[in-house]
Parts: C-alpha cells; structure tokens; sequence
C-alpha cells in the first residue's frame, strides 16, 4: 500500500507540473514597428483663374445662399460641378448668365439650395422644367432610403425674382423662400 501512495504522490506531482509547464507561455517579445519613410509631397500647380470668368457672379450668387440661410442650421454642403448641373437638372447653360447649387456632402441628407440667374427671364419655363426633372430625380432617391429626407424633397419650394430662379429642398424652405423674397 505504500507504494502505491507514493505512486500516486509522483503521478499527482507530475500532472500538475504538466499542467503548469503547459499553461505557460514564453515572453513575449516587444515588436519593433517598421520603419516608414514619409513620402515626398509635391504641391500642386494650378493654373492661374483669369478674371471676369464667371467667378464675381459665382461668388455673388453664393454669397445670396449664404445670406438667405443665415442664421439657419444646414448640413454641410458643397457646390455642384456643371457636369452634374446638366445631368442632374437637364439645364441648358447658355440659358444662364450663372447659377449656384449647394449639394449635401454626406448623402443621409437631401437638403439643396440652387439659385439660377439667367440670362432672358423668358427661359423661366425651361429652369423651372430642370428643377422639376431634378425634384423628381431626388424624389426617386429618397422614396426608398430615408423617410424623412423623403418628406423633405416632396415639400420642395420655389421662388422667382427678377431673373433669378430659387429651388429649396430643406427644413427650413419657407424661411429661406423669405429671406430671398426678400433680399435686394
């Protein structure tokens, strides 16, 4: 009988000491990040704008967005390019003497502010056909994704003054319709 508790003393040693050498583990080695070599940036060269090219009437009509909006909470924004203008509204641009159109960055929002100046107030019926084609494209878009922006784009508004044409898809439209209703 002794030795079969010294035996089993030496197997119960042995499976613990297993089990102790097998749980362990090395140390860990600290790992040496790579070394990266920054690259070297170039800036860019752009050309030089020419004057008189559009860009005091682009800026005169986003500062009118800036103004009709002051003071009211938008998601960012970004103007729109001409390609996108004539995909997007279908307008012909030689009917414009310009035109701006604040887009949203982020496409959870559907909220657009365009002004169109144009050259014949005559051509009101052809920019207004553009915002109805680009209403229903946005309506399009919305009708299965976001509810709410959705909503927006149904209870779009419009304005017309002088030769300027308003097109607002936003919360707060009517306000906006106001202040351009009312800008000199």
């Amino acid at each position: 009988m002794k030795i079969n508790k010294k035996l089993m003393a030496m197997m119960m040693t042995l499976a613990i000491g297993g089990a102790l050498v097998g749980c362990s583990s090395t140390p860990e080695q600290p790992v040496t990040p790579p070394e990266v070599v920054a690259p070297e940036v170039t800036p860019e060269v752009t050309p030089e704008e020419v004057p008189g090219e559009g860009q005091e009437e682009q800026s005169a009509l986003a500062a009118d967005v800036t103004k009709i909006t002051e003071g009211i909470e938008l998601p960012g924004s970004m103007p729109m390019t001409e390609d996108m203008l004539k995909d997007t509204y279908g307008i012909d641009t030689s009917l414009l003497k310009d035109y701006y159109v604040s887009m949203p960055m982020m496409m959870v929002h559907a909220t657009e502010i365009a002004i169109f100046e144009l050259n014949d107030e005559a051509d009101v019926d052809a920019v207004m056909a553009g915002i109805e084609k680009r209403q229903q494209g946005l309506a399009e878009q919305w009708k299965t994704y976001l509810p709410d922006q959705y909503e927006l784009v149904q209870n779009y508004k419009t304005a017309i003054k002088g030769n300027k044409v308003l097109f607002v898809v936003s919360e707060s439209a009517e306000q906006i319709v106001e202040n351009f209703n009312a800008m000199n």
